[in-house]
Parts: structure tokens; sequence; C-alpha cells
């Protein structure tokens, strides 16, 4: 019967090289795109700055009526509750935190 592993190769290290030592790497270079078309401007940004104070109006929602801060606003427009608010008391969970739709939220002046 033979062996497949020796005492020599289970000692030894298996070297894998990418490229050749005299190739060079390719050069990272930044070109204008053909046509000389500028890149797209951004969107605006979606929803309330963070740290924005914001009124509740989800009637179902234990902070109702009640002031909360922005702690983060997704900016995919695809999101049903892009708005994270921060409470200072606690639900009956003991929960502080709750997402918000757009048009659940007024900014707190």
């Amino acid at each position: 019967m033979a062996s497949m592993a020796s005492a020599a190769s289970a000692n030894s290290r298996l070297v894998v090289r990418a490229a050749e030592e005299g190739a060079a790497p390719p050069a990272a270079t930044k070109t204008a795109p053909e046509g000389g078309e500028a890149p797209k401007p951004k969107p605006p940004p979606i929803g309330p700055k963070r740290g924005t104070k914001v009124r509740i109006l989800r009637r179902e929602s234990y902070w109702y009526k009640d002031v909360g801060n922005v702690v983060a606003v997704d900016q995919d427009p695809k999101t049903r509750y892009p708005v994270v608010v921060r409470f200072s008391k606690v639900n009956y969970a003991s929960v502080s935190t709750n997402n918000y739709a757009l048009d659940e939220i007024e900014e707190v002046k």
C-alpha cells in the first residue's frame, strides 16, 4: 500500500506567486471618461440631519407627540422607515430608539 503523504511533504510549505518577478504591476491611473462627460452630482440628502430634534406624529407610537433626536437617516429611497430616532425615556420593553417614515416626523425649531 502506498501512502499519499510522506513525512517530508507534511513539514514543507507551499509557495504561491501571483506574477513573475520581472513583471511590473499595472499602473492605477485615472483617465477622463470618454466624451468628456462630468460625473453625476450627488442627490440632496433625504430627511433631517443627524442630531436634529423631531416630534413624532405616528399615533400608535409610544412616543406620540414626544420629541427625540435623529440618530441616522438611511439615504436609500426604497427604505420604508429611514429615520432612526432616540428618546430620553424608554418604552415598556426598555427600548429608547425607533424607526419612522419621513411623513411621521416633524422638525422642532
